[in-house]
């Protein structure tokens, strides 16, 4: 677990350099007019780790999960890069202003409690600042909360993490019909090679996101958009009977990265940003005679 995330980082450096070479591109011709978007980060610092057990006549969970803390802002610093790169698909000319809560203001609440801890938290900390009231939008990521099952992944799932299903089934017999779950419940996967494979066992990163847009003036929530996404990956080559040592730490947090920027990414493209960017205005009603000369 701890290699996925140094290996985060190492995904997160390549990032930036990528990052700054964009802006540097984009303040070189500046247009008369830039719409200033402020973009928050507040995910928190915890990224986590899901597996299945086999449960059988048991009221415990069939879930065990193990949560870590993340340095160095690498989550929020994650957030803010793909945040920047959805704002620059739609305002390709728009100037960004890159904000972080520290993730300590959210990991003390439960997981189903961090979405609105800190979004108070975030507009308790923008009140007061005077340099708001320039920005045409303030856009901010919070972690989400998901109570039920979705797309084979575990209930009770938030944020960022790796959701793992090592379990492969058995046979069984329904109406005097050999069932064999091993088939039945196989899913889609994605191989290294890109390819899509299928597989009863695989290991799944997901982000559960929410995506807010703020008024600047009033700090008014003008939109909100939630994401629930996730990828099943495995590695038919793999010899290794450990789930976590099927794919390769580097394929993963690679494939991580991706998920959460196209997360993100879809969001804010549904969001009242992209929606402002095609606004058709329309005036009072006028009445035309069709004789009237043009």
């Amino acid at each position: 677990m701890r290699t996925i995330v140094m290996a985060l980082g190492c995904c997160l450096v390549n990032l930036a350099t990528g990052q700054a070479h964009g802006q540097a591109a984009a303040e070189s011709v500046k247009p008369l007019k830039q719409n200033v978007y402020a973009l928050v980060a507040a995910v928190g610092e915890q990224f986590s780790f899901v597996y299945e057990v086999l449960n059988t006549g048991s009221h415990l969970s069939p879930y065990r999960r193990k949560t870590t803390e993340v340095q160095n802002n690498i989550l929020n610093r994650i957030v803010l890069h793909s945040l920047d790169k959805a704002i620059a698909n739609i305002d390709p000319d728009s100037k960004r202003i890159y904000l972080a809560l520290p993730g300590a203001e959210t990991n003390r609440v439960d997981p189903s409690q961090r979405e609105g801890v800190a979004i108070s938290k975030v507009v308790s900390e923008l009140e007061p600042m005077p340099q708001r009231l320039e920005w045409d939008r303030i856009v901010v990521a919070t972690p989400a909360y998901e109570a039920f099952k979705l797309d084979g992944l575990a209930s009770k799932l938030q944020g960022f993490g790796v959701f793992m299903q090592p379990l492969v089934g058995a046979s069984f017999t329904f109406n005097n019909n050999q069932i064999d779950s091993r088939v039945q419940g196989r899913n889609d996967v994605a191989s290294p090679e890109n390819k899509i494979i299928r597989s009863s066992t695989y290991v799944a990163p997901f982000s559960y996101i929410e995506i807010w847009v703020l008024h600047p003036k009033t700090l008014a929530v003008l939109d909100k958009q939630k994401r629930f996404d996730n990828e099943k990956l495995a590695d038919p080559t793999s010899g290794s009977l450990d789930l976590s040592q099927t794919v390769s730490k580097k394929f993963l947090a690679t494939r991580i990265m991706t998920l959460i920027e196209g997360s993100i990414g879809e969001a804010v493209m549904h969001s009242e940003i992209n929606s402002r960017h095609g606004e058709v205005k329309v005036g009072e009603p006028k009445v035309v005679n069709p004789d009237d000369k043009r």
